[in-house]
């Protein structure tokens, strides 16, 4: 288990991550565009350089064909350069048909080393490559034409660092991808803030939920599904677990006191006959009265160790192929031998209908409805029905009584472990056992017991297996 002092809020841990992940992706787009921005500069200044020395391939050209020596040529480059803002002037060489450089801007150990000629393959390319000094320069050639006629080259040359210069472009670049770094962190920083919100409030409330304190609220609505969600379900799990530490203790007390009931009741009969307090005949009722209670206690006693059996999963079921009409027969008639007060009518389809069940625990399980529809009815003024039938391949076994059904409050905590309906545990002495291990048994069977209808006019319980 990591220690305090290893781990790291969400807030640190994710916006480091997403802030670094923001760097990465900023230095990716910086590069690309740098290297777009270089290409693109050296491709639009080439571009215009082939259209200056156009210009001056025009204008150095006399009427008669004799091409002008001076520094025209060289002014129309400087102001050309200025107007495009070139970094600085390239080198320009002007040459007749067969190569004799005529003029040029040359600078002395700086430009472009040639002699009186000019090699032709400088200038009968419109555009070549060179390596100066070390360094890739570009050549620009432009024919100087008369009356269609080639007389003369004029040759630029420009060293290709010169031409990818372009620091304004770089400039606002690094402002917006320095701009878009800074955002994109607070931007993070506020949404991971939001973000670790509502766990805190959660993470608070699971404490004092660990040391028992129920009564939490979180105040915190997330407007993300899954945050929503888990503070719903957080606050929901709270407030159940507020309600069942309420009921366990009532639980506690009710079973502590029906387990000493029979106890003390028992001390007491059998105290009255030791003491030959009572006659003979009323020892001898005091003795059936005692093996009553005890009867009761090995009840209660077997559902705990049943239920214990069960939850450990130590409780052996084996299901095999049964007729439920057969089944449903059986319990008829020991219901109406044990029972006879109160009536039993089970309808029965024509067809037989064959799960696939252990015989017992579904005896176990349907007597044990059977009876609580008879405690359900106050004093026996009423009738159980029992309804078997075949539906969507399931096999329904509906367990219906006559009694005033089971309040609102009690409905969502029926099937829980200890659990007894407020009207029943004033009127019925028992551990609250009976429906929690019944839906355990049905559980266990590939099966499922819930309460389908309950009204004023009476309950009914539903048996569900799939058909064999």
């Amino acid at each position: 288990m990591l220690s305090n002092k290893k781990r790291r809020s969400i807030l640190r841990f994710w916006s480091q991550r997403y802030l670094l992940t923001l760097l990465i992706g900023l230095v990716i787009i910086g590069t690309v565009s740098t290297l777009w921005i270089r290409q693109t500069t050296i491709e639009n200044r080439l571009n215009i350089t082939h259209l200056v020395a156009q210009e001056i391939a025009d204008r150095i050209v006399s009427s008669n064909g004799r091409i002008l020596e001076g520094p025209l040529f060289e002014t129309i480059l400087n102001d050309r350069s200025q107007i495009l803002n070139f970094p600085e002037a390239p080198t320009a060489v002007v040459v007749d048909a067969e190569g004799r450089i005529l003029t040029s801007n040359r600078r002395p150990g700086r430009d472009l080393r040639l002699g009186e000629q000019v090699p032709s393959s400088l200038y009968e390319e419109k555009e070549s490559t060179i390596s100066l000094d070390g360094r890739t320069a570009f050549i620009i050639s432009e024919p100087i034409l008369n009356n269609e006629e080639t007389v003369g080259y004029v040759v630029l040359v420009q060293y290709k660092s010169v031409l990818a210069e372009s620091n304004q472009e770089y400039r606002l670049l690094f402002i917006l991808l320095l701009t878009l770094g800074l955002l994109g962190w607070l931007v993070i920083y506020y949404l991971t803030k939001q973000l670790t919100k509502p766990l805190k409030e959660t993470v608070e409330a699971a404490r004092k939920v660990s040391k028992g304190e129920y009564e939490v609220t979180i105040t915190q609505h997330p407007k993300e599904k899954e945050l929503a969600e888990l503070t719903e379900t957080f606050q929901d799990m709270a407030e159940k677990l507020q309600n069942l530490e309420r009921v366990r203790s009532e639980l506690l007390a009710g079973v502590t006191h029906d387990l000493k009931t029979p106890v003390t009741s028992i001390s007491g009969l059998l105290q009255a006959i030791r003491d030959e307090v009572v006659s003979e005949e009323e020892a001898q009722e005091f003795l059936n009265l005692s093996l009553k209670e005890t009867e009761r206690l090995k009840i209660m006693i077997q559902d705990l160790l049943t239920f214990n059996t069960f939850v450990a999963g130590s409780l052996p079921v084996y299901p095999k192929r049964q007729a439920m009409n057969d089944v449903l027969k059986e319990i008829e008639q020991q219901w109406v031998r044990t029972e006879e007060s109160t009536p039993l009518n089970i309808v029965l389809p024509q067809d037989s209908i064959i799960v696939s069940v252990d015989e017992n625990r579904l005896k176990q399980i349907l007597m044990n409805l059977l009876l609580n529809a008879k405690q359900a009815m106050k004093d026996d003024d009423g009738g159980i029905t029992v309804v078997l039938e075949a539906k969507e391949g399931m096999a329904l076994i509906h367990v219906q009584d006559e009694g005033s059904g089971i309040p609102d409050q009690d409905l969502p905590f029926i099937f829980e472990r200890f659990y007894r309906g407020s009207n029943k545990k004033l009127r019925v002495r028992g551990l609250g056992l009976g429906l929690s291990i019944s839906s355990l048994l049905a559980k266990a069977q590939e099966g499922e017991l819930l309460v389908t209808e309950t009204s004023e006019s009476g309950t009914t319980f539903t048996l569900r297996f799939p058909l064999a």
